[in-house]
């Protein structure tokens, strides 16, 4: 993963220098950050972001896009969201002591589905608090809108 994401304007920003400047001008920031996929005919499409919460005033996004040929193995597709989620918070934290709210996987909680059983897998994965479907999902939400479109 690189340490450039882009902004919703499309500008290549530097994900540390992004994030320290956030938290200049907000110092009660939340951040959160999520990874979402989707196949297109040749392709499986990864997006991680990192959302920067204001409180109850907003917040905004950075994005990662990736395309790489069509995983075709739905688990393993699902795995490596979960797995490029966790690099981008080591990778920023590895840089600057951020507190991170939580990490996002776009797992469900319901036994019936395949993504039920990485649950567990990504539950306390180093440390970070995780939010799966069933909570509050800013990052994969964003990560899903750039994926689609």
């Amino acid at each position: 993963m690189e340490k450039y994401f882009k902004t919703e304007q499309g500008e290549l920003v530097n994900i540390v220098e992004h994030t320290l400047d956030q938290i200049e001008k907000w110092p009660n920031l939340r951040i959160r950050i999520g990874t979402d996929s989707q196949n297109y005919s040749g392709i499986t499409r990864y997006v991680t972001t990192i959302v920067y919460r204001y409180g109850n005033r907003g917040a905004h996004y950075i994005f990662y896009r990736e395309d790489i040929p069509r995983i075709k193995n739905e688990w393993i597709r699902l795995y490596d969201e979960g797995l490029r989620t966790i690099a981008a918070a080591d990778m920023l934290q590895s840089e600057i002591p951020v507190a991170i709210e939580a990490l996002e996987f776009d797992y469900n909680d319901n036994k019936k589905t395949l993504s039920s059983q990485l649950v567990q897998t990504f539950k306390s994965w180093g440390g970070f608090t995780a939010a799966f479907k069933s909570g509050e999902m800013l990052a994969c939400k964003a990560a899903d809108h750039i994926c689609r479109r």
